[in-house]
């Protein structure tokens, strides 16, 4: 099948403008919200998945409480792209390219996914293979906002309520998971590995149309042998040996079986 960006991008944000410039209604993956219990203002342009930077037309701004936080010109999302595509070819190295996206990722959905829908040949490479190897080798010193869900042995028995109370999606559709134990056959990365299951998931978004809100990275972090991170000060994640494997099934366990309860297709 087929997937066309506009197929992704009605569900991102769909905002209906009524008479007299109101918004009675406002749409985000099939829900339905008032406008006063909408996101809006910094906490709007803050959610990457509501947040369409200087494509908010006037009446959405004024709406949103985004007068003010804008560069004051209204420009399309056409025009937005061809600005992101000039900043990355200017990038010299894939690292960097990769760094890019991610902060574009985490403040755009809809403009990242249509760059990788409409660019997927340039841009395959740099959100998957081979650059997210090197930038898991790299990701703890690169590291600059946190996406997805860390666990760790300390959250055994806890995991239940933080995907209840901190996780803010519900209808989750597809969750990737790993340990980061065996990257792309650089070894033993730890928490440093979770690069790899933010990558995937952007490509079943991009590739196979699964909606970015639906999607959980996940990285179980049960230490690591890895030498370097267990002396290296900017690691992100525990610095001890791993835990046995029955602590890492345990782990599993405690993860599995709320996350078929809480998040889960309504």
């Amino acid at each position: 099948m087929e997937l066309r960006f506009e197929d992704i991008e009605e569900h991102i944000i769909l905002i209906e403008i009524q008479e007299k410039s109101t918004i009675e209604e406002i749409r985000v993956t099939g829900t339905k919200f008032d406008l006063e219990n909408f996101p809006k203002g910094t906490n709007l342009l803050r959610n990457s998945l509501l947040n369409k930077g200087t494509a908010f037309t006037e009446e959405e701004r004024d709406a949103l409480g985004l007068m003010g936080l804008l560069p004051p010109r209204v420009t399309s999302q056409e025009t937005q792209l061809v600005r992101v595509l000039g900043n990355i070819r200017r990038k010299e190295s894939d690292l960097e390219k990769y760094i890019f996206l991610t902060a574009l990722q985490d403040r755009n959905e809809a403009l990242f996914t249509r760059l990788l829908l409409e660019n997927l040949d340039e841009m395959l490479p740099i959100v998957y293979t081979p650059t997210v190897g090197k930038a898991c080798l790299e990701y703890g010193h690169i590291f600059r906002r946190p996406r997805g869900l860390f666990l760790s042995a300390k959250h055994r028995g806890k995991i239940k309520e933080i995907l209840k109370q901190n996780w803010p999606n519900r209808d989750v559709r597809v969750i990737v998971v790993t340990d980061g134990e065996r990257i792309l056959g650089l070894g033993d990365l730890g928490v440093d590995g979770m690069g790899i299951p933010i990558g995937k998931l952007s490509l079943y978004t991009a590739c196979g149309g699964i909606h970015p809100g639906q999607c959980l990275p996940v990285i179980l972090d049960v230490g690591t042998n890895n030498e370097n991170l267990l002396k290296d000060p900017l690691y992100i994640g525990m610095q001890h040996r791993r835990s046995p494997a029955r602590n890492m099934m345990k782990l599993s366990m405690n993860l599995s079986c709320p996350a078929m309860r809480f998040l889960s297709p309504p």
